[in-house]
């Protein structure tokens, strides 16, 4: 049954749709009316409303002048509450759902996703934007022109490349079995040799058997070599200088059992990997490891046959038995001389890199986006960290203009192939971990949990304003958290960090960062965004920026070193690079104010001194009269906390008096909404404040209650609660906070 049982408006039990309930009944919105309340068994509700669009005399869509709506509430808020057209011949219109055949068409009202929705949904809103919705269908003009039609979907020339364990003194000389994937060089006619243990990496089917056999000389003084041995016989009669029988380390070593084993396969080859000590001085001890390879150009049968460890009959090779001795001239077994080169370890990558010295954090990274990605390829390169990478995303063609994975891994996940990646760089554990997972699925899963329980730093790249605030308040474990990303033109960085202690959280450097944009001029467009936006797909929301890579890589290569450096510091910090025409980056380092928190019933306020200071300054230079203004903020509805980032002074028009005040509303609105639309509309108007006198008692007076019931009805308007401070002698502030249906006072 697609609208449940009916039950009474007041036995309404999710909050969302008691919200919407309450202000219908208020009948404040002339455009819509409530008709009925319904329930499934699944406890979903469903809340069935009439609307009256905007429809012209001649609709482009058969949009009626009153449309039956119903709208869905999900009992656990996981789902965005769905808007579904209840008349049978509603027409079949861009932004809807694709649905099942038989089902009501459900309209799509909101181009991003719901976790983002949800921090400042409001049942206003919403029935505002529904109105839009029918509205603009009915004109034709709801579905963008730029849209596409719906519906709705890697010495010698050679080098070999060995792992790190032959440049080690200390390390076994037994032979080691390797597999080899020879590489041509197209510019001449060497080949770069890539040597790995069996079972690592990735086969290829050019890989070739090959066995290592270790030779270690006694120290040599310094001098070197001074000749590449061309056949096995002139590497003898070098070893011989260095009191080392080559042949002798042949015998007694396992090699003869693997070429046997080999059973004379033309595809297997030998490789000798010479280890020569080098000291200073003939009484000095050895310095370093001088490590020369050398590849014997014939196959293993023919150097079996040569070294007498097999024979051939009519073509078949078999084992000898009994002592050996060289069947041919040592001068035949041709030797190719190769450049041995290390197989980079993370342990060099931190010498390379100049991170040896830093601490060997556990970080878990939340978004492997572009910025993200390449922040994390600088920094997992050099070795820094061992990483854990969260996303839920996949790796899609248009991602590839910024993104630091290759095309070979479109279609893959993003955490997945950047983890996968990652791990391809340096030899020998996994450095980078990955899980597949969206963060903001409720309830958290066993294996998050198990994440944030062993990491020491998370840092957020997922440029989700829900996921930076999931992190601050909701995220399990102790981990300091760090966010990094980028204004929304790409044109600016900005980097929050909390202090190791966590005494300032995230959530609380963010209404920080926005008074930063409020009051400092270079940051006048930080957070105005006229860039152009793409659509990369068919969807209303498939929708991409228009940033270069090169800016991507400018940023991502200073957010790797502030990372680092913010790390060692175990300080809070707030900072923006700000990048120019000219390609010059200036930066600017943002002070912050210790955070300051008041609980008024089931409303949080957070504030922080500085701006507490202001207040105090602004009554005491009002003094002996009262003064008053505005509070500037924003809501968090999900987490239920108001955020006081700034303050208002007093109109010019205000009447101020030793034991009242009245306040005024000259340039109020226009201050009001350069702050909005300097901030994108994150920072309005969120409540009012005053002054008492000294000696006067620092709690709300019946005057400011009267004021308080009108604001709260006001507010409600809006789907917010009324919100008033009252600033007192001493530095005290006391906050009231009023809902229509939940006054809390201090």
């Amino acid at each position: 049954m697609l609208l449940g049982e009916s039950v009474e408006p007041e036995d309404i039990s999710i909050p969302k749709a008691r919200e919407l309930v309450q202000l219908l009944q208020a009948e404040v919105l002339p455009f819509v009316s409530l008709s009925s309340v319904t329930r499934r068994s699944n406890g979903w509700e469903l809340v069935q409303i009439k609307v009256r669009p905007e429809v012209p005399t001649l609709p482009v869509n058969d949009i009626r002048f009153l449309e039956s709506i119903a709208i869905e509430f999900d009992p656990a808020d996981q789902s965005e509450p769905s808007a579904i057209a209840l008349r049978s011949d509603f027409p079949s219109v861009p932004h809807t759902y694709l649905i099942a055949e038989g089902e009501p068409l459900r309209l799509c009202l909101f181009d991003g996703p719901y976790s983002e929705q949800r921090l400042r949904w409001t049942a206003s809103a919403y029935l505002r934007q529904l109105h839009i919705w029918l509205s603009k269908t009915a004109t034709g003009t709801l579905h963008q022109p730029d849209q596409s039609v719906e519906p709705f979907l890697l010495g010698a020339p050679d080098k070999i490349v060995l792992p790190s364990q032959f440049f080690k003194t200390d390390y076994s000389c037994e032979p080691q079995s390797l597999l080899v994937n020879a590489i041509t060089r197209n510019a001449s006619s060497s080949f770069t040799y890539i040597a790995r243990r069996p079972g690592e990496g990735i086969r290829n089917e050019s890989d070739l058997k090959c066995i290592a056999l270790v030779v270690d000389t006694i120290p040599q003084t310094q001098g070197g070599l001074t000749h590449n041995p061309k056949n096995l016989f002139q590497l003898q009669e070098l070893l011989k200088t260095m009191d080392t029988d080559i042949l002798q380390t042949f015998q007694d070593s396992s090699l003869r059992g693997w070429i046997i084993e080999q059973g004379g396969d033309p595809k297997t080859f030998v490789i000798v990997v010479l280890r020569v000590p080098v000291r200073r001085s003939d009484d000095g001890p050895p310095e370093m490891v001088k490590v020369r390879a050398f590849l014997v150009d014939r196959s293993s049968r023919k150097l079996g046959k040569s070294l007498g460890y097999l024979d051939e009959v009519d073509g078949n090779f078999g084992a000898l038995v009994g002592e050996t001795e060289v069947t041919s001239g040592l001068q035949d077994i041709v030797l190719r001389p190769l450049n041995p080169v290390t197989k980079l370890t993370r342990q060099h990558a931190q010498i390379f890199s100049g991170t040896q010295n830093l601490s060997n954090l556990r970080i878990l990274a939340v978004g492997a986006g572009a910025l993200g990605s390449q922040i994390l390829l600088n920094l997992a390169r050099g070795g820094f960290g061992t990483w854990t990478v969260i996303d839920h995303d996949v790796l899609l063609p248009h991602n590839l203009v910024r993104h630091a994975l290759p095309g070979v891994y479109v279609g893959y996940e993003k955490a997945w192939s950047i983890a996968h990646f990652i791990n391809s760089l340096h030899e020998g554990g996994r450095t980078v971990d990955s899980l597949n997972a969206d963060v903001l699925t409720h309830p958290i899963t066993d294996e998050l949990q198990t994440k944030f329980d062993a990491i020491d730093i998370s840092v957020d790249f997922s440029a989700s304003l829900a996921v930076a605030r999931w992190l601050a308040l909701d995220a399990p474990g102790d981990s300091r958290r760090i966010s990094v990303f980028l204004n929304p033109k790409g044109t600016d960085l900005v980097l929050m960090a909390e202090d190791k202690a966590r005494s300032m959280r995230l959530d609380q450097i963010e209404a920080q960062y926005y008074r930063a944009v409020i009051d400092r001029k270079e940051f006048a467009e930080h957070l105005l965004d006229n860039s152009e936006r793409l659509r990369y797909g068919r969807t209303c929301r498939d929708v991409t920026s228009t940033i270069s890579q090169d800016t991507i890589s400018l940023f991502s290569g200073i957010a790797a070193q502030a990372l680092k450096d913010r790390i060692a510091n175990p300080g809070s910090s707030l900072a923006v690079w700000q990048t120019s025409a000219n390609q010059s980056v200036s930066y600017y380092s943002v002070e912050l104010a210790e955070p300051v928190e008041y609980q008024c019933g089931n409303w949080q306020i957070s504030i922080d001194k500085c701006t507490l200071q202001k207040l105090h300054d602004l009554r005491q230079c009002a003094l002996p009269s009262e003064t008053g203004g505005v509070l500037l903020g924003y809501p968090d509805h999900l987490h239920r906390v108001l955020y006081v980032v700034d303050v208002l002074p007093s109109p010019p028009d205000s009447g101020e008096w030793p034991t009242s005040y009245t306040r005024g509303c000259d340039g109020l609105k226009e201050a009001v909404d350069k702050v909005a639309s300097s901030t994108a509309g994150m920072v309005n108007y969120l409540g009012e404040w005053h002054s008492h006198p000294d000696k006067s008692p620092c709690k709300p007076s019946p005057a400011d209650l009267k004021f308080m019931s009108w604001l709260t009805d006001h507010m409600f308007l809006d789907g917010m609660p009324a919100l008033m401070a009252i600033v007192c002698e001493g530095n005290d502030v006391s906050w009231c906070v009023e809902t229509l249906n939940n006054p809390v006072n201090p």
